[in-house]
């Protein structure tokens, strides 16, 4: 065998090896759309009653990034996981992120009673949502009882 054809065999192996190195290495990208980012919650509606919260001086938020929401409001802070289709949002498995306590990390703590995320639209530990608005800017989402209202951060 010549320098030259020798070469050229090393030289398709290196490529054939990249080609697999780059293929193997799957970066997890987001194909949420609209829905990824940062949303402040601005308005709840009680559906059976009639009645308006308007919530757009607090600072509740929920935020999407791949397959993990959060939400966030002062201290507190939730995680959940969703599933979403064109016209619907699922939210379930809620954790607490129970941060710090004197120094020491207590970690993430699920969530048995939902009523510490009320405040935030949530008021079941899974909650399916009718997507009647989802925009780059704007967001409105109605359970069975609830009607919220979002607007991009």
């Amino acid at each position: 065998m010549h320098f030259h054809e020798l070469n050229k065999i090393l030289i398709s192996f290196g490529l054939i090896f990249s080609v697999f190195l780059f293929t193997s290495c799957d970066l997890e990208t987001s194909d949420n759309g609209d829905l990824d980012g940062f949303w402040h919650l601005e308005r709840v509606d009680t559906l059976s009653t009639g009645g308006i919260c308007d919530l757009s001086d607090a600072k509740l938020f929920w935020s999407f990034e791949v397959k993990l929401m959060a939400l966030q409001g002062g201290s507190d802070r939730f995680y959940l996981r969703f599933r979403q289709t064109s016209d619907s949002l699922t939210v379930f498995s809620p954790y607490y992120n129970a941060g710090h306590e004197e120094g020491v990390a207590t970690g993430d703590i699920p969530v048995s009673d939902p009523f510490a995320m009320s405040q935030y639209g949530i008021d079941s530990l899974e909650v399916h949502y009718k997507k009647e608005t989802l925009s780059g800017s704007k967001m409105v989402l109605r359970s069975r009882r609830l009607r919220l209202y979002f607007k991009k951060f």
